[in-house]
């Protein structure tokens, strides 16, 4: 199953910290610098530092995991692999409030990460942080390209474009990350953090039944996202406000839990009865199962 604790290699990255141990397996760095490619034509320390913000945000993210689980009693650990991070251990109390108060921590803690990046840039310079946020409104395609009209902004404009300082694109890394990844997360997709809520809030409202809502939710969405980023890849209409959400990593990833919420969804349909009398799915009964 797509988002599964990973195997142990001799090339794992391991340490320790507030308590927390950390594993981080070698394809996170592969796929990092694979989804990160593009910036090397700046050149290769471009590179480097996508890869390092990564690692930061994702590894901030899955802190939230573990510590709203701590404030419950239950620990946790982090693994960074191919498909982003895992905190394992973190969801085992009874309490749907609680599981889904676990697993909106991780999106909360990139948001206030967030918060904090911009809230340093402002006081360190907030002309600049004006020109970054319309650099990544307009790579986001939440801004069309043409519409600067002040020649002082648009000089400052093609320069960021052109060659941002490392300084300057980390902000702009760290931005799209933890604000359009976190926002990605949290829609309705199993595992993902927000299937993980839809899952738990339907399972409430619908008794019995909330399970097979929620993957069939997770389905429909996870396909049209999935050709939803093949269209913005090829330069085709796509969904308004979604031409951020392009690429082939992200029309695999869709892809992917596509298959597995349908693979889950006739697994369900199968064993309605069952559902029925017991709406936990089965990773929650396992103990070695993570949670994201």
């Amino acid at each position: 199953m797509l988002l599964l604790e990973p195997e142990r290699t001799p090339y794992d990255l391991r340490w320790r910290m507030g308590g927390i141990d950390v594993r981080i397996h070698p394809m996170f760095w592969l796929i990092s610098a694979a989804m990160g490619w593009s910036s090397l034509h700046l050149g290769f320390e471009y590179l480097i530092l996508w890869i390092a913000c990564v690692f930061v945000s994702i590894l901030i993210h899955e802190l939230g995991h573990v510590m709203m689980g701590r404030a419950f009693g239950y620990e946790g650990h982090i693994v960074l692999y191919g498909f982003g991070g895992l905190a394992i251990g973190s969801n085992g109390m009874p309490s749907r409030w609680q599981r889904i108060l676990v697993s909106f921590a991780g999106p909360l803690a990139g948001f206030l990460y967030l918060g904090m990046i911009v809230a340093g840039f402002l006081v360190i310079n907030p002309d600049k942080l004006t020109v970054l946020l319309t650099v990544m409104k307009i790579r986001l395609g939440l801004l069309p390209g043409d519409h600067i009209t002040d020649g002082v902004l648009f000089e400052e404009l093609l320069r960021v474009f052109t060659r941002p300082t490392l300084t300057e694109q980390a902000f702009l890394d760290l931005f799209y990350i933890n604000l359009f990844w976190g926002l990605m997360n949290l829609l309705p997709i199993w595992p993902l953090d927000g299937g993980q809520i839809s899952r738990e809030f339907l399972g409430w409202i619908l008794p019995g039944n909330g399970l097979r809502v929620s993957f069939g939710i997770s389905f429909l969405l996870a396909a049209i996202l999935a050709l939803n980023a093949l269209l913005v890849t090829n330069g085709k209409p796509h969904i308004p406000f979604l031409g951020w959400l392009g690429g082939a990593y992200i029309a695999i990833l869709f892809g992917l839990l596509a298959f597995q919420s349908f693979q889950l969804l006739q697994e369900a349909e199968r064993n309605r009865r069952y559902w029925h009398q017991d709406d936990s799915t089965p990773w929650e009964r396992d103990p070695t199962i993570w949670r994201r």
